[in-house]
């Protein structure tokens, strides 16, 4: 047992960890896997990725998989990609996904298409909202806010948000809030920044200011460079003025690129 493995696990649970090694040592698929999986948590990742081949070469699908998150993690696009197709093509609704997402993100739509249905297919609300993405990529308007409906049913957050911003777009206001408002609950922070545009568009200030403050506070860069824009354009004090250089340093500093180019500029 590694010392990093002791602090992590303590001495009371040395002797569990040596009998984890020497069932994974005799083959034990579960705990290869098992022994893969606490090494990782105790921040051993090559010693984890060791154990990760055996588990694989003893038949693990889930091994596959993780073999390819931690390959792409590393930046071994071409090994994380071998990974994620044998996990995939073995059946691994997430490797699936992860495959679609990557080429996706690459720019290769044909390729990630046919992978992100599988997943959406097999119940995924991720991929459901990659699918969109991608829809929207190729103008494909009524397509992406299918699959957008479909993410959002799911309780997808991104599709929730991506879906209340379509509604926005063409004036049913509403629904858009209804939507932005669930997918901040549910983590998409971004969504404030969104709320706030749609109050401005209707001149309702206090409102957006109010959607605003709570993105800023939450720590979204975009809400924090739109209330910054907000408070440049209101009657200003100096107060105002000092707050308004707060949140666009505090936007800068999160890698907002508006926000960047602004402060250069000044």
């Amino acid at each position: 047992m590694s010392d990093r493995e002791e602090r992590q696990y303590g001495v009371d649970d040395e002797a569990a960890v040596r009998a984890l090694r020497a069932a994974a040592e005799r083959g034990d698929l579960a705990a290869v896997e098992l022994l893969a999986q606490r090494l990782g948590e105790a921040g051993e990742r090559a010693e984890a990725e060791r154990w990760l081949r055996r588990a694989a070469e003893l038949g693990s699908v889930a091994a596959l998989g993780r073999l390819g998150e931690s390959a792409w993690q590393d930046g071994r696009v071409a090994e994380a990609m071998e990974w994620l197709e044998q996990a995939a093509y073995a059946g691994l609704t997430s490797a699936e996904y992860q495959l679609g997402a990557i080429h996706l993100e690459r720019g290769n739509l044909d390729a990630a298409e046919p992978w992100l249905l599988r997943a959406a297919e097999a119940g995924l609300p991720e991929a459901m909202c990659n699918l969109g993405a991608l829809a929207d990529r190729r103008g494909e308007d009524e397509r992406a806010e299918q699959w957008y409906e479909r993410a959002t049913l799911a309780g997808n957050a991104t599709g929730m948000r991506n879906l209340g911003l379509r509604y926005a777009r063409r004036g049913e206001i509403a629904r858009a809030t209804e939507l932005l408002v669930e997918a901040t609950r549910r983590g998409r922070t971004d969504a404030y920044a969104v709320l706030g545009a749609v109050c401005l568009e209707r001149d309702r200030a206090e409102d957006a200011e109010r959607w605003l403050r709570r993105g800023a506070e939450v720590g979204d860069a975009e809400s924090m460079f739109h209330l910054s824009q907000f408070l440049d354009a209101e009657p200003t004090t100096p107060a105002a003025q000092a707050e308004s250089r707060e949140w666009l340093e505090r936007s800068a500093a999160l890698g907002h690129p508006r926000a960047l180019d602004l402060l250069h500029g000044m």
